[in-house]
């Protein structure tokens, strides 16, 4: 396994996000289902590539970051970033 993300509130794989996504609060982790399911060890947490559209539009974002991305039926999607903290077992 790699190093784990820096604790800079910078969005990026193996950080557990919590955001504001279309008005529902949300915590998930940015990564592949595959290594997460490593990292986590089975807990539960929802897992968000950041190749997926939501991962890729929030990906390099920052706490406090507001923006808005085309979901794949394209409606447009707000998100708020609230906290992003390096993922710990």
């Amino acid at each position: 396994m790699g190093e784990a993300p820096a604790d800079d509130g910078v969005i990026e794989a193996g950080m557990v996000v919590t955001a504001d996504i279309a008005g529902d609060e949300m915590t998930f982790l940015m990564g592949s289902r595959e290594v997460a399911e490593d990292l986590t060890g089975g807990e539960d947490i929802e897992v968000f590539s950041e190749r997926s559209p939501m991962g890729a539009a929030i990906s390099g974002h920052k706490v406090g970051d507001e923006l808005t991305y085309k979901a794949p039926n394209g409606k447009n999607i707000k998100v708020k970033i609230l906290d992003a903290k390096p993922f710990h077992n």
